[in-house]
Protein backbone atom coordinates (compact mmCIF):
# COMPACT_ATOMS: atom_id res chain seq x y z
CA UNK A 1 0.00 0.00 0.00
CA UNK A 2 1.26 3.31 -0.82
CA UNK A 3 -0.04 6.66 -1.41
CA UNK A 4 -2.84 8.68 -0.07
CA UNK A 5 -4.68 5.34 0.15
CA UNK A 6 -1.97 4.57 3.01
CA UNK A 7 -2.98 7.26 5.04
CA UNK A 8 -5.93 5.16 5.60
CA UNK A 9 -4.74 2.05 6.83
CA UNK A 10 -4.99 0.06 10.16
CA UNK A 11 -1.37 -0.10 9.98
CA UNK A 12 0.65 2.90 11.85
CA UNK A 13 3.83 1.60 9.88
CA UNK A 14 1.85 2.44 6.61
CA UNK A 15 0.32 5.57 7.90
CA UNK A 16 3.64 7.19 8.91
CA UNK A 17 5.41 6.16 6.03
CA UNK A 18 2.76 7.69 3.60
CA UNK A 19 3.49 10.78 5.47
CA UNK A 20 6.77 11.07 4.72
CA UNK A 21 6.10 10.18 1.52
CA UNK A 22 3.30 13.30 2.08
CA UNK A 23 6.81 15.64 2.86
CA UNK A 24 8.74 14.43 0.01
CA UNK A 25 6.02 15.17 -2.45
CA UNK A 26 4.97 18.66 -1.05
CA UNK A 27 1.70 18.18 -3.39
CA UNK A 28 -1.68 19.85 -2.84
CA UNK A 29 -3.40 16.77 -3.42
CA UNK A 30 -2.65 15.63 0.27
CA UNK A 31 -4.26 18.79 2.81
CA UNK A 32 -7.29 17.47 2.41
CA UNK A 33 -6.58 13.46 3.10
CA UNK A 34 -4.45 14.65 5.92
CA UNK A 35 -6.49 17.17 7.62
CA UNK A 36 -9.03 13.83 7.38
CA UNK A 37 -5.88 11.45 9.18
CA UNK A 38 -5.45 14.39 11.74
CA UNK A 39 -9.38 14.21 12.31
CA UNK A 40 -9.46 10.57 12.26
CA UNK A 41 -6.69 9.07 13.36
CA UNK A 42 -6.91 7.01 17.16
CA UNK A 43 -2.66 7.80 17.32
CA UNK A 44 -1.34 10.71 19.35
CA UNK A 45 1.97 9.84 17.23
CA UNK A 46 0.56 10.17 13.71
CA UNK A 47 -1.83 12.98 14.64
CA UNK A 48 0.80 15.26 16.17
CA UNK A 49 2.92 14.37 12.96
CA UNK A 50 -0.04 15.43 10.82
CA UNK A 51 -0.34 18.59 13.40
CA UNK A 52 3.09 19.10 12.23
CA UNK A 53 2.93 18.69 8.80
CA UNK A 54 -0.12 21.30 7.94
CA UNK A 55 1.32 23.68 10.54
CA UNK A 56 4.17 24.08 8.63
CA UNK A 57 2.67 24.10 4.70
CA UNK A 58 4.47 26.57 2.22
CA UNK A 59 1.93 25.56 -0.58
CA UNK A 60 -0.35 28.52 -1.43
CA UNK A 61 -3.02 26.07 -2.60
CA UNK A 62 -2.97 24.97 0.52
CA UNK A 63 -4.74 27.93 1.96
CA UNK A 64 -8.30 27.32 -0.48
CA UNK A 65 -7.99 23.78 0.93
CA UNK A 66 -8.10 25.03 4.57
CA UNK A 67 -11.32 27.77 3.72
CA UNK A 68 -13.26 24.92 2.27
CA UNK A 69 -12.64 22.84 5.36
CA UNK A 70 -13.74 25.78 7.57
CA UNK A 71 -17.29 25.35 5.13
CA UNK A 72 -17.83 21.55 5.82
CA UNK A 73 -19.46 20.40 8.68
CA UNK A 74 -17.28 16.83 8.33
CA UNK A 75 -14.51 19.18 9.62
CA UNK A 76 -16.50 20.87 12.61
CA UNK A 77 -14.84 19.20 15.19
CA UNK A 78 -11.11 20.50 13.94
CA UNK A 79 -12.11 23.78 12.92
CA UNK A 80 -9.70 25.04 15.80
CA UNK A 81 -6.92 23.41 14.67
CA UNK A 82 -7.60 24.26 11.15
CA UNK A 83 -7.67 28.12 12.06
CA UNK A 84 -4.09 26.98 13.73
CA UNK A 85 -3.04 25.53 10.80
CA UNK A 86 -3.82 28.35 8.80
CA UNK A 87 -2.36 30.68 11.21
CA UNK A 88 0.88 28.82 11.75
CA UNK A 89 1.44 28.32 7.72
CA UNK A 90 0.81 32.12 7.08
CA UNK A 91 -2.54 31.91 5.55
CA UNK A 92 -4.36 34.73 6.32
CA UNK A 93 -5.73 35.59 3.52
CA UNK A 94 -8.68 38.57 4.19
CA UNK A 95 -11.12 36.09 1.63
CA UNK A 96 -11.53 33.77 4.72
CA UNK A 97 -12.93 36.39 7.62
CA UNK A 98 -16.72 35.73 6.94
CA UNK A 99 -15.82 31.85 7.28
CA UNK A 100 -13.42 32.50 10.41
CA UNK A 101 -16.02 34.34 11.61
CA UNK A 102 -18.60 31.94 11.64
CA UNK A 103 -15.99 29.60 12.86
CA UNK A 104 -15.63 31.70 15.92
CA UNK A 105 -19.36 32.10 16.71
CA UNK A 106 -20.71 28.34 16.13
CA UNK A 107 -17.84 26.81 17.92
CA UNK A 108 -16.25 25.99 21.32
CA UNK A 109 -13.82 28.28 23.01
CA UNK A 110 -10.62 27.45 21.55
CA UNK A 111 -12.22 27.74 17.94
CA UNK A 112 -13.02 31.59 19.16
CA UNK A 113 -9.00 31.86 20.98
CA UNK A 114 -8.00 30.41 17.30
CA UNK A 115 -10.18 32.77 14.86
CA UNK A 116 -8.91 35.63 17.00
CA UNK A 117 -5.96 34.89 16.67
CA UNK A 118 -6.14 34.64 13.00
CA UNK A 119 -8.10 38.29 13.02
CA UNK A 120 -5.74 40.08 14.60
CA UNK A 121 -3.14 38.37 11.82
CA UNK A 122 -5.17 40.70 8.50
CA UNK A 123 -3.75 43.66 8.33
CA UNK A 124 -6.42 45.05 5.85
CA UNK A 125 -9.96 43.94 4.16
CA UNK A 126 -10.85 44.97 1.10
CA UNK A 127 -14.02 43.11 0.59
CA UNK A 128 -16.68 45.79 2.47
CA UNK A 129 -19.04 42.85 2.10
CA UNK A 130 -16.78 40.18 3.76
CA UNK A 131 -16.11 42.50 6.34
CA UNK A 132 -19.69 43.71 7.44
CA UNK A 133 -20.40 40.00 7.65
CA UNK A 134 -18.30 39.19 9.94
CA UNK A 135 -18.87 42.37 12.11
CA UNK A 136 -22.59 41.65 11.87
CA UNK A 137 -21.71 37.59 13.29
CA UNK A 138 -19.49 38.87 15.84
CA UNK A 139 -21.98 41.08 17.27
CA UNK A 140 -24.80 38.95 16.82
CA UNK A 141 -22.66 36.34 19.08
CA UNK A 142 -22.40 39.55 21.73
CA UNK A 143 -25.92 40.16 21.85
CA UNK A 144 -26.89 36.27 22.01
CA UNK A 145 -24.39 35.70 24.50
CA UNK A 146 -24.54 32.10 23.36
CA UNK A 147 -20.67 31.45 24.20
CA UNK A 148 -20.66 33.93 27.69
CA UNK A 149 -17.22 32.65 28.14
CA UNK A 150 -16.01 34.22 25.20
CA UNK A 151 -17.45 37.40 25.70
CA UNK A 152 -14.42 38.99 25.69
CA UNK A 153 -12.22 37.27 22.93
CA UNK A 154 -15.10 38.27 21.19
CA UNK A 155 -15.32 41.89 22.31
CA UNK A 156 -11.42 42.08 21.27
CA UNK A 157 -12.28 40.48 17.95
CA UNK A 158 -15.02 43.15 17.04
CA UNK A 159 -12.66 46.09 18.27
CA UNK A 160 -10.13 44.42 15.22
CA UNK A 161 -12.75 43.78 13.14
CA UNK A 162 -14.15 47.83 13.66
CA UNK A 163 -10.29 49.08 13.27
CA UNK A 164 -10.18 47.49 10.05
CA UNK A 165 -13.38 49.05 8.89
CA UNK A 166 -12.14 52.48 10.00
CA UNK A 167 -9.26 51.95 8.13
CA UNK A 168 -11.22 51.38 4.58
Amino acid sequence: MNGISALFSAKESEVLAALEEAKESGDIQWVRPLMEVFRDHPADAVRSEVASMLSALKISAASDVFADALEDPEFQTIYADILGFMWSSGFVPEESLRRVANCAVEGDFRTVVEALTWIEELENVHDENQLMDSILLIRGALEDGKNPDAKGLYEAMLSTLLSLEREQ
